[in-house]
């Protein structure tokens, strides 16, 4: 792998930029340049060509909502969670200063915030929607308690996980799409200049089902940015609720002066309106510690400084009463129990067992389905990753709790044989980071023929692209007494379901050749080379019954009984020139 990696150059650029604007406007926009530009280049990362075994999945890693509830799904510590600890000691000290310096949704919504500027007045500011922003609590809670009975919304509210999957889904196919309409216009020149590597270049743009939905999700965030500033933020976020929760009484803070005159600039300034009027008064829980009010105060009345508290300008802010907390978790536990009851939900316990849609098939080392789902927080990395784009997000096959989460479109694109890249990228190892060798054995599904649809079968005309391109040797030619050409037939000890067949499959529309999740193996622990050996799978793409290809010639009238039974043929006719006795 060559040492080198676009990414670098991006992540160089931005830390110069970083360096500027800290230099000529300040450290909090500094940090979100650098911050932002450290989230691209790591998501550019996440790929074949990429350094896939890096910490590329950082920011996901490093949100503590996301520990938490992968801590309550599995039971047990989530290893790669230490790195949160960081963000925990970060707000403990220092409040929500995550989400205004570090949060990459809370960057993108200060842009929107730019776009929709109006003058806001102070009461406004501090007062409109105040009832609401106790909501981002009550979603906290349902997103546990409903976590705690293995079912995981992180995927709906999660805002790490909303710009990873819109930034994987919307973002990076467009500037891959941008990339090769570029290539597209420079080809002609490259080609007049003799720059052979451009001249040939392509790129392969990346494209998902159901983006709109995640262009739905952006413009509805920002559809209530136009309403109130960072409304997501003050109202809606999980994590900015569980921050305020560990930072509540952090003993970094803002404090204000007898200089103050009470303009309440700093009140209408502030982006979630944390400032009571009169600009002295400061509700904790909801300062993101962005330092604007700082900025804007004419008199230099405001500091952020470690200090002890003061009764009268550290105000706790909303919370949640007893009543709201019981009914918000009482909330979640209901969610899950409806979940668990639900036809489509992988639960074998107290009823039939669950029978997942045949075509739902789900990547490489993905964990047995219940697991899969409580671990999986739908954030897109895989998707991002997949070499072959075949890893796509569901909406549908896997009911309500299966939105977003990843599944195989083989027609599509195949899984790649020697790419492993979706479970090194994985933050929760929902899909398990397997070997290369242990995931050539994973077998996530068989290759089904329609015979009412396949060419061979159906109309006898010849046809063995799946036989020819099956790089496991599964696919064999066979001969019969009601065909004159030969058809293909999977064997099914040898198949991967790894769907190179399904899409190289000439058939318009569903391919004549699909893979079902028939046989799967999805292990939450132990090899699957040894799963594979103790089952008689054989993954080594050697060896297989041999190909019968010989087309039969038309039958004569002259030839007899005795001649087509001849063993020397073995039931098949031979070309000319060739003897079985030679």
């Amino acid at each position: 792998m060559n040492w080198f990696h676009p990414a670098f150059a991006a992540l160089a650029l931005g830390l110069v930029l970083a360096l500027v604007i800290w230099w000529r406007y300040s450290l909090r926009r500094g940090i979100q340049v650098l911050s932002a530009t450290l989230f691209i280049s790591l998501l550019w990362l996440a790929s074949y060509s990429g350094r896939p075994t890096w910490q590329v999945d950082f920011f996901l890693i490093s949100d503590p909502l996301v520990v938490l509830t992968q801590t309550l799904a599995s039971r047990a510590f989530v290893t790669a969670g230490v790195l949160a600890i960081f963000s925990i000691v970060l707000a403990a000290l220092m409040g929500r200063v995550f989400c205004s310096h570090i949060c990459p949704l809370g960057a993108f919504l200060e842009i929107t915030d730019l776009a929709f500027r109006k003058k806001t007045k102070a009461r406004a500011n501090h007062r409109d929607y105040a009832k609401v922003r106790r909501l981002k609590f009550v979603i906290l809670f349902v997103v546990l308690g409903a976590t705690a009975f293995g079912i995981n919304l992180l995927g709906f509210f999660d805002p790490i996980s909303i710009v990873t999957r819109s930034t994987t889904t919307l973002f990076h196919p467009a500037l891959m799409a941008m990339g090769d309409s570029l290539m597209q216009v420079a080809r002609p020149a490259a080609q007049w200049v003799d720059w052979t590597s451009l001249a040939y270049a392509e790129l392969h743009p990346h494209s998902f089902e159901g983006a709109f939905g995640s262009l739905f999700i952006l413009l509805a965030l920002v559809g209530l940015s136009t309403m109130q500033r960072r409304f997501w933020c003050r109202h809606v976020c999980p994590l900015g609720a569980l921050l305020s929760l560990i930072g509540r009484h952090a003993p970094f803070h803002r404090r204000v002066s007898d200089a103050c005159t009470g303009c309440d600039k700093c009140t209408r300034k502030c982006p979630t309106g944390a400032i009571e009027v009169g600009g002295k008064a400061t509700h904790r829980s909801e300062c993101i510690v962005c330092l604007q009010c700082q900025q804007v105060c004419t008199e230099d009345a405001i500091k952020f400084s470690f200090s002890k508290s003061d009764q009268v300008q550290d105000m706790p802010g909303p919370m949640l009463t007893r009543r709201g907390f019981t009914a918000s978790v009482l909330g979640g536990i209901s969610v899950g129990l409806a979940f668990k009851t639900d036809l489509t939900h992988p639960n074998t316990t107290g009823r039939p067992a669950f029978q997942p849609a045949s075509l739902l098939i789900r990547p490489p080392g993905a964990r047995p389905e219940p697991e899969f789902l409580s671990r999986c927080i739908r954030c897109g990395e895989c998707m991002k990753a997949c070499l072959t784009n075949t890893i796509q997000p569901d909406w549908y096959r896997a009911g309500v709790e299966g939105i977003w989460a990843p599944h195989l479109d083989l027609r599509h694109g195949h899984c790649e044989f020697s790419c492993n890249v979706c479970g090194q990228v994985c933050p929760t190892e929902a899909i398990r980071p397997l070997s290369l060798k242990e995931k050539q054995h994973a077998r996530i599904g068989t290759a089904v023929i329609d015979r009412h649809r396949c060419l061979a079968w159906a109309e006898d005309r010849r046809c063995l692209v799946c036989d020819e391109i099956c790089p496991f040797n599964a696919i064999s030619a066979v001969r019969d007494d009601d065909h004159s050409v030969s058809m293909p037939l999977v064997h099914a000890t040898r198949c991967i379901g790894c769907g190179t067949c399904e899409e190289a499959c000439p058939v318009l529309g569903d391919a004549a050749i699909r893979v079902h999740n028939h046989s799967e193996m999805r292990l939450s622990t132990g090899s699957y080379i040894a799963e594979a050996k103790s089952l008689g799978y054989h993954f080594t793409g050697g060896g297989g019954i041999k190909d019968e290809v010989f087309d039969k010639p038309p039958t004569s009238p002259q030839s007899s009984d005795t001649e087509k039974d001849s063993p020397k043929s073995g039931n098949k006719t031979l070309p000319p020139g060739i003897d079985l006795d030679e």
